[in-house]
């Protein structure tokens, strides 16, 4: 099944919850079939006045990984290659399904204009089957407008590639 025909038929059969100000998304994420030849994600951590990692991760359907390090990370500058399973790319898929992707905004970082805060953002994007999407959410205040769907993915992400493996401990930085 095609992954347009996957993203609408996924939520036809599950209907969406409405999470914050509306924006639906499901709490169940259904698997695809395929992986598209052309599908990339990637995704950005940027800086902030303390010792955030910053950071790029790239994705490709192949499952190779490369992580950019920029600051704050084991190894600032490199380009680290890793890989992903076909299982775990097909799970992050549905991620980005499970949260409808691509009917969210693309921009959550105006709220950093009434936010006293200092905090990275996190800059998302997927294409696929042609298609593309990127979401610049600032990871600032917690306000209603940023659903919640998009912070889990962005912690998926992080997870499913592991992340943690190129960024010190908590207690380094």
């Amino acid at each position: 099944m095609s992954l347009p025909v996957f993203f609408g038929l996924s939520l036809a059969l599950l209907g969406p919850s409405v999470g914050c100000n509306g924006a639906g998304y499901s709490d169940r994420a259904v698997i695809p079939q395929d992986i598209p030849q052309d599908l990339n994600i990637t995704l950005e951590r940027t800086e902030c006045f303390g010792f955030c990692p910053v950071y790029k991760l790239t994705i490709t359907a192949d499952g190779a990984v490369v992580f950019e390090g920029r600051r704050f990370v084991k190894q600032e500058g490199a380009q680290i290659k890793s890989s992903v399973s076909r299982e775990r790319l097909k799970q992050l898929m549905a991620e980005f399904d499970r949260v409808n992707f691509f009917s969210l905004e693309d921009d959550y970082s105006e709220i950093r204009l009434s936010c006293p805060t200092d905090q990275p953002s996190a800059i998302t994007s997927i294409r696929i089957n042609g298609k593309s999407k990127t979401i610049n959410h600032y990871l600032g205040c917690l306000e209603p407008k940023v659903p919640k769907g998009l912070t889990e993915l962005e912690n998926k992400i992080d997870e499913i590639v592991n992340t943690a493996q190129w960024l010190p401990d908590k207690k380094e930085r």
